[in-house]
This record gives structure tokens, C-alpha cells and sequence, in this order.
């Protein structure tokens, strides 16, 4: 009889890898996982909770576009929607008026645009405003601006309190010293390549003569971000960078030729560098020297027409709790109406980085989102329902169950193995029962795995099915007492040996688990076991 050898997975760092060529992914890849995130060292477990910060519904009608965190006198949450402006201090939101009962209106289809600068923050509505707005914390009313260019004093050289203006614009920025505002509009026409800057110091003052025309990439700009002191200015095809610190030395050099973005929804900014879309090349990341390509385990996604055309903002990217969470109007049948997945990125594991896929348990994607800190320092890592008119706190690992809409409710959480071939998908053999190391839990709890054979991964196929199970003691293990004590039945810490059933006679085996709703779990090494047969000729 053949002597049973034995190989273990402990490496799960290559996330999730689309390619439809099982013999491209790497052993530590798997061709399909959802709610399941990656362990720096190596295992897989279930994401964290999403919960709503309000109980009451955001009023008006729901289509978020934007997102942000603004640090006035006192912590607010910024949201926009494509018609109006809502702020809070970590719970319910309420309308931003300029007025009693005269809310801010939006024209911009992605929302208003935000610029902190000191304890004010300047918004900007849309082409189809007139000028914009400044809110401090402090006052009950936004103040409006009046549009720059409109006689009579249209314009100024120098910086005077008395001129409160700022052009009507999609985008504000703020950069050297100075706000910025791209595609806009003056004395009734669109300017939609002009990027204009205020006087030093003064975002409510602006010269005349202070812009600069970015005619090449497309007929718009579409995104700014700060990167490594320059400002990085994107258009549909192309990318730009401005050097210097004031008019007198400002130049603009091109950064790439052919990618850009569509919307400002298509780039986030972490605190190295910006994540952008460009389509229908994917997501790339620019840290102020070169461009990488962080998307080809996903790309396959596009090429095979995964992603519905025509949702608003088919990719909508943030930056959260140092990871990259793309919004994606996923399917692989029919077509989606809205996001469906979130695709998050870690560039801290394995050497790329690594991707995973999210859904809600109302399976949908989160859209625009943010880090924030509210006036006690915690921090709160949020995203919008697409559909429904509530912010998600999201990376709650201590929950395990989302609430959506006020009740708790369970979302399904699975992960997919490479195929296992030994070395040889030519050769027979007969796998034999495998050895698991999971994740300890402090109540009973059930993993369900699947197993295929032979390269036949459509749903329905498994050859075999079985549980794995645990059921701890109530007290659990626990080393020491009093406050010594450690619950070892907690899984913060602990693991548990668990062997499954045979796998059968196959050249090549894959495995699903399936982990249990509403319950925390997580894998962090298969041991396989297999007899080879001989090889007939």
C-alpha cells in the first residue's frame, strides 16, 4: 500500500483572484470568497459587523454621493446627496441650511464638493449653483458666497474680508496654502478644463488672471488630490500634476497619457498616495513618483462584462481604516441596478497587497465612506447604503450580525481553495481525511465544507459534503483566574484540531467552507492527506 503523504495550507495571503485559468493562481489564492477577511499571518475569518449610526432615516430623497469627515469647533459627518446636504455628530443627520428652512441645494449629479480650511468648511454645489457656501460648527447657518466674476468688485489683486466670493464650481481643493476649484463656471459659462486658485491665504478671495487651462485628457476635469506636495489633477484620459507653490512658478507636468477617471467617485486618497478607476483598465495607485497596476487579480471582472454599464458610478472608491473599499455593480447573470459587492483591498499583506469581496446582508455594496473621529477620539470607520437612507459603521469585529434597518440580521460567509493536485493533476489519488485548524469558538459551532473533484467547480457538483464541529465547554479553557484569567474559548487567541471526512479518489480536490450564520469563525491551516496510485500508461 502507498505510504499516505501529507502537505499543509497555512499561507492564505493571495486573496481573491478571478482569473478563469485555475493553473495561474498562486496555492494561497482562492477563485471565490465573501464576508471573509485575510489574516496578516495567514488564516481566513469572518468580516466584522455593519451597523447603522442612525436610527432615523435620512429625510429627502436618497442617492448619496459623497462622504466626509469635517473637524470644526466640534466632530461633524458631511453627506451629500445629489440634491441636498446633511450633517451629524455620530448619530442622525439633519439638513444644512443657509437659512430657517431653506436647505442647501445640490446641482452636481455627484454631489457637493467639500474643502476644510482651519475650522471652516467650504462647499461647493455645482455648476448650476451660484458660488457656494462656508459652515463652521459654531453657526446654525451656512453663509453663501457670492460667485466669482460677477460685477460689480468681480475680481481682486489683494486679499479684503469685505469680498466673500468663490467660483461656481464642481471641485474644491485645498492645496499650498490655497483653495482650488476645477470645471467652472463664470459669468454664465462653463469652463469645464479650468482650475482656478484663490489669493495666498484667502479662500474667499480670487484674481482674475489666477487659473490655468488643461485642454488635453478630455473635455472636463473630473478629480484633484494632494499627493506627495503636488496636485494631482485628473480628466477622463489623462492625469496631471502641478508643481509650486504659488502663481509665479506653477507648472503642470503629465503623469499618464491614457488612464484617468470618469467622476471624483472613482479616486480615494490614503495618507501615501491615491487609489483611482480608471476605465476600463481598473484600479491603479500613483504615490506621487509612478503608477501601479494593483487590479489584475480583479481585471477578468470587466473583460467578461461582470460589471452592470450604465449603474451610477459602477466603481466608487474610499479609503477606510487603511484599506481600499470598492463599491461595484457586481453580477456575473442579468444586471444589478446598484452596487452589489465591495472589493477591498489591503495593501499591507503579502507583498501586492491582497483583494476580498463583501457583501451586506441585504447583499449589497456600500458606496461613499470615510474614517472619522468623533469628540471623545473613537474612531468610526463609515460607508452609505446604497439603497437604503442609512450610514454603516463598518470592521466591527466584535458583531456578528449586520443591522441594516434596526434588527440584526446574518450574512453568509464562505471561502474557496485553490485546486489541491499534489504536484501532479495527471495522477490519481486517494485523499484521505484531512486535519483543519480552526479558529476556537465559545459556543457549539458548525463549518460547513464542500468538496470538488477534477476541475468540475460548478455549484450543485460537489462530490462530498461534511461539518466540521466544535462544541466547547460552556466555561471553556481557561489558564489562571481572577484577573489572570484568559477565556481560551474565546477564539481571540486559541485554535482547535478538528479532522474531516475522506475527499475520495480524485486527481485533484478543491474545497468550500461554508461558515455558520451568525457566528464568528475562521480557518488557519488544512493539512492535506493522499495515497497516489499508479500511473497507467
Amino acid at each position: 500500500m502507498a505510504k499516505v503523504r501529507v502537505r499543509e495550507l497555512k499561507d492564505f495571503t493571495g486573496g481573491l483572484n478571478f482569473r478563469a485559468d485555475q493553473f495561474q493562481l498562486a496555492d494561497n489564492e482562492s477563485p471565490d470568497m465573501l464576508n471573509v477577511e485575510i489574516d496578516p499571518r495567514g488564516g481566513v475569518f469572518s468580516r466584522g459587523g455593519m451597523r447603522r449610526i442612525n436610527s432615523t432615516a435620512v429625510s429627502g430623497t436618497w442617492t448619496p454621493q459623497s462622504l466626509v469627515p469635517f473637524y470644526g469647533a466640534t466632530p461633524r459627518i458631511m453627506l451629500s446627496t445629489e440634491t441636498r446636504i446633511y450633517q451629524s455628530s455620530g448619530t442622525n443627520f439633519s439638513l444644512l441650511e443657509y437659512s430657517a428652512g431653506n436647505p442647501i441645494v445640490v446641482t452636481s449629479t455627484h454631489g457637493a464638493s467639500f474643502a476644510q480650511w482651519g475650522t471652516k468648511l467650504y462647499i461647493a454645489t455645482g455648476n448650476a449653483g451660484n458660488g457656494g457656501y462656508v459652515w463652521d460648527t459654531a453657526s446654525t447657518y451656512a453663509t453663501a458666497l457670492t460667485a466669482s466674476g460677477v460685477a460689480p468688485h468681480a475680481w481682486q489683486s489683494t486679499p479684503t474680508t469685505s469680498e466673500r466670493k468663490m467660483p461656481t464650481a464642481e471641485l474644491l481643493h485645498v492645496h499650498a496654502n490655497k483653495m482650488f476649484a476645477a470645471n467652472v463656471r463664470i459669468n454664465g459659462v462653463d469652463y469645464p478644463n479650468r482650475l482656478h486658485w484663490s489669493l495666498e491665504n484667502a479662500p474667499e478671495n480670487w484674481a482674475s488672471d489666477d487659473y490655468i487651462e488643461i485642454n488635453a485628457g478630455g473635455n472636463r476635469i473630473t478629480g484633484l488630490a494632494t499627493v506627495a506636495g503636488q496636485l494631482i489633477i485628473f480628466k477622463p484620459n489623462a492625469i496631471f500634476a502641478l508643481f509650486g507653490y504659488d502663481s509665479d512658478n506653477f507648472q503642470v507636468v503629465e503623469v499618464s497619457s491614457n488612464l484617468g477617471i470618469d467622476t471624483p467617485h472613482n479616486l480615494a486618497v490614503s495618507d501615501k498616495g491615491v487609489y483611482f478607476f480608471s476605465n476600463p483598465e481598473g484600479v491603479y495607485y500613483y504615490n506621487g513618483s509612478s503608477i501601479a497596476d494593483i487590479f489584475e487579480n480583479l481585471r477578468p471582472i470587466i473583460e467578461l462584462d461582470y460589471i452592470t454599464v450604465g449603474v451610477e458610478d459602477s466603481f466608487h472608491l474610499s479609503w477606510i481604516g487603511q484599506r481600499l473599499w470598492v463599491s461595484a455593480a457586481y453580477t456575473k447573470t442579468g444586471a444589478v441596478t446598484n452596487s452589489t459587492v465591495n472589493f477591498v483591498y489591503d495593501p499591507t499583506i503579502g507583498a501586492r497587497g491582497s483583494w476580498m469581496q463583501f457583501s451586506t446582508a441585504d447583499s449589497k455594496g456600500l458606496t461613499t465612506g470615510c474614517n472619522w473621529h468623533d469628540a471623545s477620539n473613537v474612531e468610526y470607520r463609515l460607508l452609505t447604503h446604497p439603497t437604503l437612507p442609512y450610514v454603516l459603521q463598518v470592521d466591527m469585529y466584535d458583531q456578528e450580525f449586520d443591522n441594516i434597518t434596526g434588527s440584526d440580521a446574518s450574512y453568509t460567509s464562505r471561502y474557496r481553495t485553490k485546486w489541491f493536485d499534489a504536484g501532479s493533476y495527471t495522477q490519481r489519488k486517494m485523499f484521505r481525511r484531512p486535519e483543519f485548524v480552526i479558529k476556537q469558538s465559545a459556543v457549539s459551532q458548525t463549518i460547513g465544507v464542500k468538496v470538488y473533484h477534477d476541475f468540475d467547480e460548478a455549484e450543485g457538483n460537489e462530490r462530498r459534503t461534511f461539518n466540521l464541529v466544535q462544541s466547547p465547554a460552556n466555561l471553556g479553557m481557561v489558564w489562571g483566574s481572577s484577573n489572570w484569567g484568559e477565556d481560551w474559548s474565546s477564539g481571540a487567541v486559541s485554535s482547535l484540531l478538528i479532522t474531516g471526512n475522506n475527499l475520495g479518489l480524485a486527481q485533484t480536490v478543491q474545497l468550500e467552507f461554508n461558515g455558520p450564520l451568525g457566528q464568528l469563525w475562521g480557518i488557519n491551516s488544512i493539512g492535506y492527506k493522499y495515497q497516489p496510485r499508479q500511473v497507467k500508461g
